[in-house]
């Protein structure tokens, strides 16, 4: 038919104007010879005869027409086409069938929102069509689209999202309990479970009928009575906790009809009229706030400030580093010449003790040893002297020839070339009367005389010195107990100091004191 509107993407609803009626209470004829095994398989209607011997009925059929080309006799059969019906992706299709036996109720006692039937019985079916693309018989039933993914419902004034489930939706008004009347705008998210969807079906016919016969009075309800009990401030301070304590109360109210609250979103509250005493309050609030943020301001400019200072303090010095630095490296300097000096002084001092010590240790020494020197020279000349005079048997010996010696180096004659005698003629007298002679006899008991009696006693073998001056052993018994008490008292010297090197003798001149015999002995002198 040139002038029929056909439809792509369609089916063909067929209606039958032969055979027998439909029983009263149907509405639907049922499918008959649609099973090529079946010996009344009429082929799609095609075949009339072979439709009416399988006990095909008159009206409206339950089994539609797809895609395809079919020769089918217009007065047996006319042909409707609809679209196919779609279910898109984010949702699930409940069916509600018009066609089938009454079928057994699977929703429970507990359940008293309808009943839920089993497929091919009439009424609402459990098992929901996901999405896809049906050729479903909209004369037979109908599919409620069920939305499974999260959808937003705003109560807000004239906002409303593209699946028009919250056109009719406004903002909450609100009485605080300081008299404040503000409306509040507000958002939840919505899921419903898709094995749930026909529950959901059931008790509300659609799910626009679940938003305004339900969830709106509910929701303004229980944000009222929120209102109610805070002060217009407390609602503007507490929205966080607000907004989870409702979250947790709708969700546990929204449980109870098959369906899930994810979250609420409360926006500000707000006035209708400009200018209004809540748009004061916030006013009053902004002014407080911006004077905190002020006060928070100053400080953090203070500190800032005293940032600013340590900085341009830390760069004076950093400026002034290699000053700095090098006046402590002079300091350093200065105190290790310091103690380098003053570690060369204490080892001066140290050195000119220790040399002073040896010195004067030296110079003990070295007066002692002068000392026994000449102790012992004066030891050794007195025993050679003691000898000497031992060697003439008589010290008037010996004393005399030391005379006679010191006699001969005179430059002094002993005898006078001339002798002049006054007084006295040439009869040999003296001036005072005496003869010659007796000037002989005079100078013959002097020095000369003596000498010439010593000479004639030692020749003639008189022992002139046993006249009590000692004998011939006493010089050199003398000599001896000299030198064995000289060489004790050295000894002991040398021992005292070899046990206490510290004691030093501080005289120089100091000499060993040589002890004498009991009985000293005289030597007659000449």
């Amino acid at each position: 038919m040139p002038d029929k509107k056909v439809y792509v993407d369609s089916i063909g609803i067929v209606t039958v104007h032969d055979g027998p009626s439909l029983p009263p209470g149907e509405i639907i004829a049922p499918a008959v010879g649609f099973d090529r095994a079946d010996k009344h398989f009429h082929n799609n209607y095609q075949d009339s005869e072979a439709f009416l011997k399988a006990g095909g009925r008159r009206g409206l059929q339950y089994v539609p027409l797809t895609d395809g080309t079919y020769f089918i006799n217009r007065w047996f059969a006319t042909i409707e086409s609809i679209p196919k019906t779609i279910v898109p992706i984010g949702y699930v299709g409940v069916v509600v069938s018009y066609y089938g036996r009454s079928g057994h109720d699977l929703s429970g006692n507990a359940f008293r929102h309808g009943e839920r039937v089993s497929e091919g019985e009439r009424g609402g079916q459990e098992k929901p069509l996901g999405p896809g693309k049906y050729a479903f018989n909209t004369y037979a039933g109908n599919i409620v689209l069920v939305p499974t993914t999260n959808f937003v419902l705003h109560w807000v004034t004239g906002r409303t999202e593209s699946h028009r489930y919250d056109e009719s939706l406004r903002s909450i008004d609100l009485v605080t309990r300081d008299a404040y009347e503000p409306t509040l705008p507000l958002s939840v998210v919505v899921h419903i479970d898709y094995q749930k969807a026909p529950s959901v079906i059931q008790r509300f016919g659609d799910v626009k009928k679940l938003i305004t016969q339900t969830l709106d009075p509910m929701l303004s309800a229980y944000f009222r009575d929120v209102a109610h009990k805070r002060t217009m401030l407390e609602l503007l301070h507490e929205r966080d906790s607000i907004q989870k304590e409702s979250s947790d109360e709708l969700g546990r109210k929204f449980h109870n009809f098959d369906i899930e609250c994810v979250d609420v979103l409360i926006g500000k509250p707000d006035t209708q009229a400009a200018g209004g005493k809540i748009e004061t309050l916030l006013e009053q609030l902004r002014l407080r706030q911006l004077s905190l943020e002020q006060v928070e301001t100053y400080s953090k400019q203070v500190a800032a400030a005293e940032k600013f200072r340590v900085f341009n303090e830390a760069q004076a010095m950093a400026q002034m580093q290699t000053e700095l630095t090098n006046s402590l490296v002079r300091v350093r300097i200065t105190e290790n010449e310091a103690e380098a000096q003053l570690a060369k002084a204490r080892k001066q001092a140290e050195q000119v003790i220790v040399t002073a010590e040896a010195e004067s240790r030296s110079r003990i020494l070295a007066g002692r040893g002068q000392g026994a020197q000449i102790l012992q020279t004066g030891l050794s000349e007195a025993s050679v002297l003691t000898r000497k005079i031992q060697s003439y048997s008589d010290p008037r010996l010996y004393a005399l020839g030391l005379v006679a010696e010191q006699l001969s180096r005179a430059s002094q004659p002993l005898v006078p070339e001339r002798v002049f005698i006054a007084g006295s003629g040439g009869n040999g007298h003296g001036g005072d009367g005496s003869s010659v002679t007796d000037g002989v006899a005079g100078a013959g008991s002097g020095i000369l005389g003596l000498l010439l009696n010593l000479l004639v006693a030692e020749k003639s073998g008189f022992a002139l010195a046993e006249n009590g001056n000692g004998g011939d052993g006493l010089p050199l018994e003398f000599t001896d107990e000299m030198s064995r008490q000289v060489m004790a008292a050295m000894k002991e010297t040398l021992a005292s100091n070899g046990s206490n090197p510290g004691l030093q003798d501080t005289s120089r001149d100091a000499k060993p004191e040589i002890p004498l015999t009991e009985e000293p002995v005289a030597i007659e002198s000449v």
